[in-house]
């Protein structure tokens, strides 16, 4: 699961909650396949366990862009079990926005406001997000998970999860019912400037040496849209040394050791 927590509409006046409320609890949920199942489908369809679990490694080049903004940019993403990732986004006239981890730091490098090592629910996320393995491993970072609804999302029929995780963050989870792929996310994403709450979408998902993955993400946060597309992806040639932390990350590390 790549990917954030937003609260709930209130979407029923108090006589619909009233009424919903003395309808059978089992209602709601007829029909639906348990989010067991759901995540067990998506590992399938993903290419299966054997085939997610042959790499050790994966490099990742693409593009990023921001349409509205006239922005267009590099993607490049290094990744490494057990939970090593160097994401580099390229933006002309700004400069290059780097996050990472070394398997124990996890930091982020913004033009914009600097260095800073992650903490609290931006570093659980972050965890979450660079596990190598992690879609096989749910329960390591997730506390309760539970299908709710058939719904629609980006003109597509839908099973959303609602998800618990182990730090008490709720956020939702879309699988397309006609493939069992991760459609999208909705959660509120930590980020160096707070909470943001951002819906992601997962698409043209392509095979890549047996392992099915989304070669278009598109995030969309306070009423803009970002895009990142993958052009290739190679597994197994990531150079160890492209995780070690930047000297600006090593320096507030030092800074932080008590005097």
């Amino acid at each position: 699961m790549f990917s954030t927590r937003i609260p709930r509409r209130r979407i029923f006046a108090m006589l619909s909650i009233a009424a919903l409320a003395s309808a059978p609890a089992a209602m709601a949920q007829e029909g639906l396949p348990s989010a067991k199942d759901v995540y067990a489908r998506y590992i399938e369809a993903l290419g299966g366990e054997a085939a997610l679990t042959q790499h050790t490694s994966s490099h990742i080049t693409g593009s990023f862009s921001a349409p509205a903004q006239g922005i267009d940019g590099t993607l490049e993403i290094f990744s490494s079990a057990p939970m090593l990732l160097r994401v580099n986004i390229g933006i002309p006239g700004i400069g290059t926005v780097e996050t990472g981890s070394d398997g124990t730091t996890f930091w982020t490098i913004n033009p914009a406001v600097g260095p800073m090592i992650m903490e609290g629910t931006m570093l659980e996320q972050a965890r979450q997000q660079a596990d190598f393995y992690g879609q096989l491993h749910p329960e390591r970072y997730v506390a309760s998970s539970e299908t709710v609804e058939r719904t629609d999302f980006e003109g597509k029929p839908c099973y959303k999860l609602r998800v618990v995780t182990k730090w008490d963050e709720e956020y939702f989870e879309l699988y397309d019912e006609a493939t069992g792929l991760l459609a999208g996310t909705i959660r509120t994403q930590e980020t160096p400037m707070g909470g943001v709450e951002a819906v992601t979408v997962y698409g043209d998902y392509r095979d890549f040496d047996g392992v099915t993955l989304p070669t278009q993400m598109i995030q969309r946060v306070m009423g803009m849209e970002q895009v990142m597309t993958t052009d290739s992806v190679e597994w197994d040639t990531v150079d160890p040394a492209v995780f070690a932390l930047p000297d600006q990350i090593k320096a507030l590390l030092e800074a932080q050791k008590p005097q």
